[in-house]
């Protein structure tokens, strides 16, 4: 059984608030500076049932004296009546209204990001991570990809370990490093998942809102544990298609690595030699599935060999370097639409990428991505955004960039980069 067994933290109690503030300061071993909780001992709670390992020393004070953008604070809740707001020092505004698990959730980002941050040399990786038969396979792709599910699924199977499903440091040393974190899972299920990993999910079930929950498995690698990254898949998901691995090119890897570091800007040169000496190592594969329980027994077999890089099943010739984006419902171009408050800009050279806090999901901007992205800096109709394009694409019909901003700000709206504005 692990620490975070039977954790269950439901929405619904409602907290008077307190006549004056009491703030508890959380220390985590390993991170400088605190996580303060105001008025909100819950989130305590729902923290201590996600973590595995990483206990913080809990101090209590009756005044906030450090802000969130002081040098001794990590993160802030702060309640606010039933619901609580999140200040953090990555995000231009707080992040306001939020139950329990999402409370902890945006706790989880900051605590993550401020490890990264603060271990020299630390590559941070936004990927998922579980151990195969000793061997630890990283596995990312784009969002929707099925990369939290398919990690939350391999919580039930006892002879892997979960190191992550959503940040990964790789320290100076080159070794990852597990934070003990259980993965975030989204909610509801599909209906296409079996009764078996439903029921594990109803047995495992942590911190939990509408939205998403936190699958306390009992293999979740415990805070600290350290291995060396021995495998490197891109997560291609398709459509009544089977599991199929595929070997995939170095230089496509590099790429895919370099966007996924969440790590410190300034240090993007130093982070790059140390992408590339970790795929110069390991196995580079695309793992292309339609159905979650087909991948799992694929990647069981394919790592069931103890000498890589032989792999226990036939891998399939490289596929093209670009695999087409799942397709999201095109947005109205009669609404109005601005940013969301909650997501952060990152330059990698010269790629744009977005950041959502709370969904985890990045977003790559090609150059008529990054320049709707400029034009939504003040709240903007979609119509506005299309009429601005046609002017300077003249050789393209309008009929032609009205349909690419429809889908562009679906897609930025299904995840949930932008909003219609108020």
């Amino acid at each position: 059984m692990t620490a975070c067994d039977n954790a269950q933290v439901t929405e619904g109690v409602r907290h008077m608030r307190a006549p004056y503030p009491v703030v508890q300061h959380l220390t985590y071993p390993g991170l400088d500076g605190a996580v303060l909780l105001e008025n909100a001992p819950e989130v305590l709670d729902a923290l201590n049932g996600l973590m595995v390992g990483w206990t913080p020393e809990v101090t209590i004070s009756g005044s906030d004296t450090q802000g969130p953008d002081g040098a001794t604070s990590v993160s802030l809740i702060r309640r606010n009546g039933d619901r609580m707001d999140l200040h953090s020092p990555w995000l231009d505004k707080p992040l306001a209204g939020l139950q329990v698990a999402s409370a902890a959730c945006g706790v989880v980002a900051d605590i993550s990001q401020a490890f990264c941050n603060q271990h020299r040399g630390c590559l941070g990786l936004h990927c998922g991570a579980v151990q195969i038969n000793g061997h630890l396979v990283v596995l990312t792709g784009p969002a929707r990809a099925g990369k939290s599910t398919l990690i939350s699924r391999m919580t039930a199977e006892p002879d892997m370990t979960v190191f992550c499903d959503d940040i990964l440091p790789v320290l100076e040393d080159g070794l990852a490093f597990g934070l003990g974190l259980a993965p975030r899972l989204r909610l509801p299920l599909p209906d296409t998942v079996t009764d078996a990993f439903r029921a594990h999910v109803d047995a495992h079930m942590g911190p939990a809102d509408r939205r998403y929950g936190y699958l306390c498995g009992p293999n979740i690698a415990p805070h600290g544990t350290r291995a060396p990254v021995r495998a490197f898949i891109v997560l291609a998901r398709g459509q009544d298609v089977p599991a199929q691995l595929h070997r995939m090119e170095p230089t496509e890897a590099v790429q895919h690595l370099v966007r996924q570091n969440i790590s410190a800007p300034g240090e993007d040169t130093a982070h790059f030699d140390q992408v590339t000496r970790m795929v110069e190592g390991v196995l580079c594969l695309k793992l292309v599935y339609s159905d979650i329980e087909d991948a799992v027994a694929l990647l069981r077999r394919a790592f069931a060999t103890d000498g890589l890089p032989a792999l226990g099943v036939a891998v399939a010739p490289p596929l093209p370097a670009v695999i087409e984006p799942v397709v999201r419902p095109p947005a109205s171009l009669a609404l109005t639409y601005r940013r969301s408050p909650h997501v952060a800009v990152r330059e990698v050279q010269d790629d744009l990428f977005l950041w959502h806090a709370t969904e985890y999901s990045y977003f790559h901007l090609n150059p008529v991505a990054r320049a709707i992205w400029a034009m939504l800096e003040e709240p903007i109709s979609g119509q506005d955004i299309a009429d601005l394009l046609s002017e300077f694409f003249q050789d393209v019909a309008p009929a032609q960039i009205a349909a690419d901003v429809a889908s562009l700000l679906g897609a930025f709206e299904s995840e949930s980069l932008v909003q219609p504005a108020a």
